[in-house]
């Protein structure tokens, strides 16, 4: 197995369950795991197809802030603890049009809301 090789450009806040993320589509349900200005890395019950392209609701826990984006998948393996497949799987999403002003305001809204839930103790 070839090894892993990061290729995020960004860097990602973990959300500790503080935050959360759901497809406006139908699909699986997704567990946010961390979130950045590139995208987001999220566990599901069932794998979604790379290149799926997708509006995605973020959420405080409380849900007294929500914003929403497209986003593009741009990998989905299953996930593993301690070298065992586990019933479910991790999946990269990338935002789509990050680059624009509109949407790069958005995501700095975002990261302040994930970044007001981390813990420094």
């Amino acid at each position: 197995m070839p090894s892993f090789s990061e290729r995020r450009q960004t860097v990602r806040i973990a959300t500790n369950g503080n935050m959360t993320v759901e497809c406006l589509s139908p699909g699986p349900s997704l567990w946010l795991v961390d979130v950045g200005m590139g995208g987001f890395c999220a566990r599901t019950a069932a794998p979604i197809p790379v290149d799926t392209i997708a509006s995605y609701r973020f959420a405080t826990a409380d849900r007294k802030w929500t914003a929403i984006f497209r986003a593009k998948v741009v990998h989905c393996r299953p996930e593993t603890r301690d070298g065992k497949s586990t019933n479910s799987f991790v999946g990269g999403f990338c935002f789509v049009n990050a680059e624009s002003a509109a949407v790069q305001g958005q995501l700095c809204a975002l990261l302040d809301q994930a970044m007001n839930l981390v813990s420094f103790s």
